[in-house]
């Protein structure tokens, strides 16, 4: 049982309970609320059918692959598309104990003895493209105050005059970043990994070196695939902001915009509301003709609505109004979630491309 306590801890690590309980009921097997009772569950029902596990093994890879990412879009003139495609297909990983892991990640006495460079360690290919796995070690620092009241008596002592202290933990975790190419729509799509723990999302300047580090690797990876071949810049999603609003296949849940008259304003929505529809947004958008200037919006799709596909992808184009008022201003990435098939990430670049003027 000790594989299939550490299978259950990286299902919890990395998937949504949401996920789990989906994936039980599509095999008719009870669900539940808790994480510990659906292990009881789980535990039961791989007993009597071990394909259960092989359901969730392939839920959590998709998760790995598509879902949680800060993605980037580069187009690929179609001269280059065989090339980068075929050599994707082809490529081959060296042997790696991350390679044989995945999609779990390795155990902590392997992580320490990784040197934190991207590696490939597993190729993938579906209906529309192929993709290269990246990982690698990754050290991430928490930071936590201390307020004087909960000094022990030896800190106290040590920092007589101190109303705070700051605790800043480093660990380790492990990274998927992915390199994927639609041939079909002749994309390249850079997945930057978002995570960095149970839940917790990386911090902006952790996400910026994901970013950075990713597309410097691919850069140079692509110029050997194929000959010629050049990734220039991300599609600029800033400009798209207006139309993902205008969209009315979807919900929106979150949006930063400004006024002609300099008011800027952030509004949120709770899950599968639409904030359009919310009575003060409607009418404080109708009092000012709808005039608004957006520099972030955050778009969830009910595709079961749309094309009876039981998953919720989620856009978000992050940004700020400082950065927006800027000469030149670009949004580089998106960040997705709710991505439970290969699908959805070609459907979610289907509307970025609807979007593009």
């Amino acid at each position: 049982m000790a594989g299939l306590e550490e299978f259950l801890a990286g299902l919890e690590g990395r998937l949504s309970i949401h996920t789990v309980q989906q994936v039980l009921r599509v095999n008719n097997l009870l669900s539940a609320r808790s994480w510990s009772e659906l292990y009881m569950i789980i535990k039961g029902a791989a007993a009597k059918n071990p394909l259960i596990l092989e359901k969730l093994k392939d839920a959590l890879q998709m998760q790995q692959i598509c879902d949680l990412k800060a993605v980037s879009y580069f187009e690929v003139a179609p001269q280059f598309a065989d090339g980068i495609y075929q050599s994707i297909r082809d490529f081959q990983a060296s042997p790696s104990k991350m390679g044989e892991a995945f999609p779990l990640c390795v155990g902590e006495d392997e992580l320490v003895k990784d040197q934190g460079d991207l590696k490939v360690i597993k190729t993938f290919f579906d209906d529309t493209g192929a993709g290269l796995i990246l990982s690698r070690k990754r050290r991430f620092t928490l930071s936590n105050d201390i307020l004087r009241d909960n000094f022990s008596q030896e800190l106290r002592d040590q920092f007589p005059q101190a109303e705070k202290l700051i605790e800043v933990k480093a660990y380790d975790r492990q990274t998927f970043d992915i390199i994927y190419f639609n041939r079909v729509k002749l994309v390249v799509e850079l997945r930057a990994d978002m995570t960095r723990d149970t839940g917790m999302p990386q911090t902006a300047g952790q996400l910026k070196k994901s970013i950075d580090d990713l597309k410097f690797f691919s850069r140079r990876l692509l110029a050997t695939l194929a000959k010629g071949f050049t990734l220039g810049t991300p599609f600029n999603l800033l400009p798209l902001a207006k139309g993902v609003y205008a969209d009315m296949s979807g919900a929106i849940k979150r949006i930063g915009f400004a006024t002609e008259t300099e008011s800027v304003k952030r509004e949120t929505m709770k899950a599968g509301v639409d904030l359009r529809s919310e009575l003060f947004h409607k009418t404080g958008a109708k009092a000012i003709d709808h005039k608004m200037s957006i520099f972030e919006v955050a778009m969830q799709w009910h595709r079961m609505d749309i094309d009876k596909t039981d998953s919720k992808p989620e856009l978000h184009i992050p940004g700020s109004y400082r950065d927006y008022v800027q000469i030149g201003a670009r949004t580089d990435y998106a960040l997705v979630k709710g991505m439970r098939t290969y699908d959805d990430s070609n459907f979610v670049l289907d509307k970025i491309i609807s979007y593009i003027p």
